[in-house]
């Protein structure tokens, strides 16, 4: 999830006959550099906000659409934050450690609180983990929604076995087995394949907000 403004990229230099080479060019920087910004692999660098800024420049799109996934490409945030004002919702958002505690006592301690559409008034936020050099200074909140129906390739808050501390897994169902991964991280095999009995779906990650730490 927090790579999400990657695929962004990515599907932007497709849809606008871009590439690596131009988009380095556009931007000033190296295609070497591009080509880390873009990679999933351990060789990966993170871009800053900075950058990131100049990338929407260039690809002409919203830079809190590209960075974060909030509004669309074209919405301005002036507008985005209209919308907030009139239309907007707040939730609490809790450690994992937490979860249990609040869905079973409703007294569990909020770490912060997140914006959301009124339709989403009756969800939570989850700290999402993150990993890389972006984790010293940004946390990652999930939304969680409470719908326990998911689908192949949905992100879950869940529990497998006898951990009273939900995860978050990528699930999807073959037959009738469910392949498990921790996260998102389906480019590797999967940590488990288990009966679908066997797993606790809490509830649905929907999309997730970044946080500067103080």
């Amino acid at each position: 999830m927090q790579d999400n403004y990657q695929d962004r990229i990515i599907a932007l230099l497709k849809e606008r006959g871009e590439n690596n080479a131009s988009l380095a060019q556009g931007i000033g920087k190296g295609k070497a550099t591009i080509g880390r910004y873009l990679s999933k692999s351990s060789n990966r660098t993170y871009p800053s906000l900075e950058e990131l800024s100049d990338i929407a420049r260039f690809l002409d799109v919203e830079p809190h659409w590209l960075c974060f996934g909030i509004g669309d490409k074209s919405t301005d945030k002036e507008t985005i934050n209209l919308l907030s004002d009139s239309e907007a919702a707040t939730v609490n958002i809790y450690k994992r450690t937490d979860v249990q505690q609040q869905l079973t006592t409703g007294d569990a301690t909020a770490i912060d609180t997140m914006p959301v559409a009124k339709e989403y008034a009756d969800c939570f936020g989850v700290v999402y983990p993150v990993a890389g050099a972006v984790s010293r200074t940004w946390s990652c909140y999930a939304l969680i929604t409470k719908d326990k129906q998911w689908a192949n390739d949905d992100i879950v808050l869940a529990r497998i076995g006898n951990n009273p501390t939900p995860d978050f897994f990528t699930l999807v169902k073959i037959a009738d087995k469910v392949h498990v991964w921790y996260g998102e991280d389906t480019e590797r095999n999967p940590i488990n394949t288990i009966d679908e009995g066997e797993i606790e779906v809490i509830g649905i990650v929907r999309w997730g907000v970044w946080a500067r730490r103080g």
